[in-house]
């Protein structure tokens, strides 16, 4: 999924868009005022799939957020993502998969955000940056709980890391896989949406992000500004190298 942010006087626009919509821009310096986009996906093992990825990316992406990249530290430092850094991440020590992690583009500065104290493997896999854009200062939080994973320490250590980071200057997003169904009414979609809403944040998607034998979920989610709810362009994108779309 991406972002995209406008340079006007009003708040910049947030968007995530298709792929496929739009033409390779030749302008490779992100930094100026063009709208952020920002893409995400459940890659389910990013493991030789980044030159696949990259292949399918008909535009120059400042930000790709990848939940469960399945690797340990050491290999993840050694993926190569063309004119990508990896800026933030995640990974687990004691289980096997999961993990969570950003690169952002080259012709980008951005600051990584230590938000590990919070985190838990399959509870909350968590990592954070701040981009000082020419037009704003955005924090983007990616974020994976697992299906098994305790959903009060979730909810109770998610509220820990937006306190920590929130500043009224400050735009925050969280995009990831937090296996809640956000097409279904249920208690915990109601407790997430209830603390979100206390920061300001509200859910862009509902449409189905993972389609399994007979079942279609909305487990994947981008939260942006309630202010943006009608400024913002979200497309999915189904690219063959997961069973979530991006």
């Amino acid at each position: 999924m991406e972002t995209v942010t406008s340079h006007s006087p009003k708040p910049p626009i947030l968007h995530v868009t298709k792929t496929s919509c739009s033409k390779l821009t030749k302008n490779r310096n992100l930094n100026c005022k063009i709208p952020l986009k920002i893409y995400h996906q459940n890659i389910r093992g990013l493991r030789c799939k980044t030159n696949e990825l990259i292949g399918h990316l008909h535009t120059v992406l400042p930000l790709i957020c990848f939940t469960e990249h399945h690797a340990h530290w050491e290999e993840l430092q050694q993926f190569f993502m063309y004119e990508y850094n990896l800026a933030a991440y995640f990974c687990r020590t004691t289980y096997a998969k999961g993990g969570v992690c950003m690169y952002v583009h080259k012709s980008l500065k951005f600051e990584s955000v230590d938000i590990e104290n919070y985190c838990k493997e399959k509870d909350l896999e968590a990592c954070a940056i701040k981009l000082n854009l020419n037009f704003t200062h955005i924090c983007i939080i990616t974020t994976y709980r697992a299906p098994s994973g305790n959903f009060d320490f979730f909810i109770n250590n998610l509220d820990l890391v937006l306190r920590n980071l929130y500043n009224p200057a400050l735009e925050l997003i969280i995009c990831g896989d937090i296996n809640i169904d956000y097409l279904k009414n249920t208690d915990k979609k109601n407790q997430l949406e209830n603390l979100l809403l206390s920061y300001n944040l509200t859910s862009t998607v509902n449409f189905p992000t993972r389609c399994y034998k007979h079942s279609a979920t909305a487990v994947d989610n981008i939260f942006i500004d309630i202010n943006r709810k009608n400024d913002y362009t979200l497309c999915p994108i189904m690219n063959g190298l997961s069973d979530h779309d991006a």
